[in-house]
């Protein structure tokens, strides 16, 4: 009895606390039903958290305040789709349950203080959400959106949203023109492309992309540096036997258009996303009769993917297009040329083996590296939907999910190497005789 009474007492503490202490995680007390049910679900082991989006939109670098309906769609997995709509004015938080899966026990490498810190912990299938806000006040269109990349490490994920919103004055034709479109919407679903239109709480909106294209593009990927004598290889690969592919990290885009199609020279930046390769590849660079230092840019075909949404509200709708990349299908021999490598510096490594390889280590948050200005081209029903956009490579590779790119020497032990700036999250190597 006694240890019943105790299990019993405990219950009513947990389930106290998270009824009537929720601020203490940072959960809008609104939430507070939430947070029982995830302790529902932890009783019943499944792998579940609670992810709560501090959402901030921004004109100008201030607070803005008015009507907007913010959308949240989740980019975790192949199919996206749109997990909450809601009306904000300002700053809102707002919070859901989320898949909270572990991978396993892993040896980690961090960079903490610009050092290498290898500890052992539990990891956590990373998430991808795209958070976008819009709306029409006073004859204009605001609207703004970002992807956040996290991985769940805690029940409760706490997600500052800092939105940068664009503004547009729309013309009385255009505001017509969103009226009209209402009213041409008034089935329930769309036949030229098959989408459910959901309303709720004076939202219209589609839970899924009513349209989904792909296009391909060359983009920079990294770059190899070789000494005289020897062979340098660049490599991905797809995870097939491992199940965690190689990951490279690239811009993203969205842009709302009233009507018509996108202006391809109004595409927002919100923030860079993975792209996984889906096939083994190497590029290399042949040195090996050569007594010269040499680089060679590595390229990669980048598929990218537009989805297609809409969004409104009970007199206005707009078309929400989100561009992300999604596959590295190959890659592509860039240019080399001759270049004076850096002094060697006090700290280094030397080849011992032939081939020898060597690794990198996970950086979800590099800052930007190489730039490649592209035009994608989509095919959307009968129009042709371009996107002229600059694209970023970030010093970010792999995430919990997947890995880095590695390099193989051949013909140089003996060789002295060291990664750029003595950290293996720049993804360069050199090497010197």
């Amino acid at each position: 009895m006694r240890r019943e009474y105790i299990v019993a007492c405990l219950s009513v503490f947990v389930v106290g606390f998270l009824l009537f202490a929720p601020a203490i995680q940072g959960v809008p007390p609104a939430y507070s039903g939430q947070l029982y049910s995830l302790y529902g679900d932890w009783l019943q082991g499944k792998p579940v958290g609670l992810a709560v989006f501090n959402v901030e939109p921004i004109m100008n670098g201030k607070e803005f305040k008015g009507d907007l309906i913010l959308t949240i769609i989740n980019y975790s997995s192949n199919s996206p789709r749109v997990v909450l709509v809601k009306h904000i004015n300002g700053y809102s938080q707002v919070a859901f349950k989320i898949q909270r899966v572990p991978l396993g026990v892993q040896t980690i490498s961090e960079v903490q203080n610009g050092k290498i810190i290898t500890r052992e912990k539990t990891v956590f299938k990373d998430r991808s959400y795209y958070i976008g806000v819009v709306g029409v006040i006073n004859g204009k269109l605001y609207s703004g959106g970002m992807f956040i990349n996290f991985e769940p490490k805690q029940p409760i994920s706490n997600l500052q949203v800092p939105l940068k919103l664009s503004k547009k004055t729309l013309t009385k034709e255009e505001i017509s023109k969103m009226k009209a479109n209402i009213l041409n919407l008034k089935g329930e679903k769309r036949k030229d492309q098959n989408a459910i239109l959901i309303k709720d709480n004076n939202i219209i909106y589609t839970a899924s992309p009513i349209d989904v294209e792909y296009s391909s593009t060359i983009l920079p990927a990294g770059v190899i540096h070789t000494a005289p004598w020897t062979k340098v290889e660049w490599c991905l690969e797809s995870g097939a036997s491992t199940g965690r592919p190689t990951g490279l990290w690239y811009d993203s885009f969205h842009q709302y258009v009233i009507v018509g199609s996108p202006d391809p020279h109004s595409w927002e930046k919100d923030g860079k996303k993975i792209a996984l390769a889906n096939t083994n590849s190497c590029i290399a660079l042949d040195n090996t009769y050569s007594s010269q230092y040499k680089k060679k840019i590595v390229k990669a075909k980048v598929e990218y993917e537009l989805d297609t949404y809409m969004i409104g509200s009970s007199w206005w709708v707009v078309t929400e297009y989100v561009l992300v990349p999604k596959y590295i299908l190959n890659l592509v021999d860039g240019s080399t040329s001759v270049e004076n490598p850096p002094a060697v510096p006090s700290v280094y490594g030397t080849i011992t083996n032939d081939p020898q390889t060597l690794n990198f280590i996970v950086n979800k948050n590099g800052e930007g590296w190489m730039v490649q200005s592209v035009t994608l081209t989509f095919g959307v029903g009968y129009d042709a939907i371009e996107a002229d956009v600059s694209i970023t490579l970030y010093r970010a590779a792999g995430d919990n999910n997947a890995v880095p790119p590695y390099l193989k020497v051949y013909n140089g032990k003996g060789l002295k190497y060291w990664y750029r700036d003595n950290r293996k999250d720049t993804y360069e190597v050199y090497f010197h005789w």
